[in-house]
């Protein structure tokens, strides 16, 4: 119980849905004991969370395995910690390796698996962190709490080596396997190997004072349809989006959505909340107004709009919002008056595009540190075609270009609000 006390997220692990009885919890402390992993209080690697602040031109580095590698091609990591942060210069380079784990061995390509570890140094050292989000642990758990020592040594060696980089660090769990249908295996077995790697991740983070973040507890769908893997183990586009908020909403200022609130009696008000509002005007049954948002809005966790728009004196009917003359939402004066999420319109369509300039920009980056036909540009066959290897920095304005792209449009712009009376609605 003591042991339980000291660390909070152990404790908490009984909490789940594949444990109601508590017996993982002590199968989980018993065997981080037995195995002598030793962990500081919880609660530190928590409070750490308020230590990892973004600065301007910071360079998030992201490292791992497959869950780092495929989130490249979705993007709303980048894309959520971009327009959260709207005046900082960041920029994004991801160089997880599918099935890669702390020792770096699927990095060794073509050499001894022992060499990886110092090409993923060398990875890491080229893209120049500021900020390191590190996520191992999902394929090292298969070799279940046997093998835990020797992934607790190899984390540790490999954050004393990450140490000469300065960046402040985020570690983030495994993600809980999803049960699928039939004939996929019931993953409860795997999960118990997966909460014993997480403890051992928190426990590093607690011990080295680093953020953590815990995606095998907190990344849950919303109902049982709802899937966020597309085959129990890897993320599926929720999932990343999901994930995406999770880890945003720990790193820099995460982002607020904006609410506005309009009276439309008489005198007419406004109210907003990370928002100005201004030039507010009634004509007939138009309200129009002007609203510049602190920071970009972003779809919800849940796949809804986060930003509200509250309307009250109304008269009874229909009415629908324009932005800057799209057409985005309509409903009902009691709707309006309990306040209504505004999704889509300009806005939405500049953060879509910021999250495709950003999977652009990984697709390209990926070329530039991990080319096809490896051993004709740097390998043992380079020499048979000539110097390939010189085309290779042809990638970098590629880049760059995606990114200026990405810094003119993560800022907000003001836009034009005008709710109108449908014609025809109730009376």
């Amino acid at each position: 119980m003591l042991f339980a006390l000291r660390c909070p997220h152990i404790a908490s692990i009984d909490r789940q849905p594949f444990s109601g009885d508590g017996i993982l919890t002590r199968r989980i402390i018993f065997t981080l004991l037995a195995l002598g992993v030793v962990f500081g209080r919880g609660v530190d690697a928590l409070d750490a969370a308020d230590g990892l602040e973004l600065r301007d031109g910071d360079r998030i580095v992201l490292l791992g395995n497959t869950l780092i590698e495929r989130a490249q091609t979705y993007g709303y990591l980048e894309t959520a910690l971009t327009i959260g942060n709207p005046g900082l210069g960041l920029t994004f380079r991801n160089i997880g390796w599918s099935a890669d784990n702390v020792f770096g061995h699927s990095r060794a390509v073509f050499d001894a698996a022992a060499k990886g570890f110092g090409k993923l140094r060398k990875q890491v050292a080229d893209a120049k962190p500021t900020v390191l989000i590190i996520g191992y642990g999902s394929n090292a758990a298969y070799d279940g709490a046997a093998a835990l020592p020797a992934f607790v040594a190899g984390y540790k060696r490999l954050l004393d080596a990450l140490a000469e980089t300065g960046a402040r660090i985020a570690l983030l769990s495994p993600v809980r396997l999803e049960k699928m249908k039939l004939p996929l295996p019931d993953p409860a077995g795997q999960n118990e190997n997966l909460a014993l790697y997480t403890a051992a991740i928190s426990g590093i983070a607690a011990e080295r004072k680093l953020l953590f973040i815990d995606l095998f507890r907190d990344l849950r769908a919303d109902s049982p349809d709802e899937q966020l893997t597309s085959n129990g183990i890897h993320l599926n586009a929720l999932g990343y989006l999901k994930a995406g908020h999770l880890i945003s909403g720990r790193i820099g200022a995460g982002g607020k959505a904006a609410a506005l609130a309009i009276d439309a009696g008489k005198p007419a008000g406004i109210s907003a909340k990370d928002a100005r509002v201004e030039g507010l005007e009634k004509k007939g049954g138009t309200i129009t107004f002007k609203v510049l948002q602190g920071n970009l809005p972003r779809f919800s966790a849940a796949g809804g709009a986060e930003q509200v728009l509250r309307v009250t004196g109304l008269r009874s009917g229909d009415y629908a919002l324009r932005v800057d003359g799209v057409e985005v939402v309509k409903a009902d004066s009691s709707q309006w008056k309990a306040g209504v999420h505004v999704g889509g319109g300009p806005d939405y369509e500049r953060i879509e595009t910021i999250r495709r300039l950003a999977i652009e920009k990984n697709f390209f980056y990926f070329h530039r540190y991990r080319p096809a036909n490896w051993p004709y540009i740097y390998g043992f066959r380079r020499h048979e075609q000539g110097n390939n290897a010189v085309e290779i920095p042809l990638f970098d304005p590629l880049i760059t270009e995606k990114e200026a792209a990405i810094a003119r449009l993560r800022v907000p712009v003001t836009r034009t609000y005008e709710l109108s009376r449908v014609k025809g609605g109730a009376k």
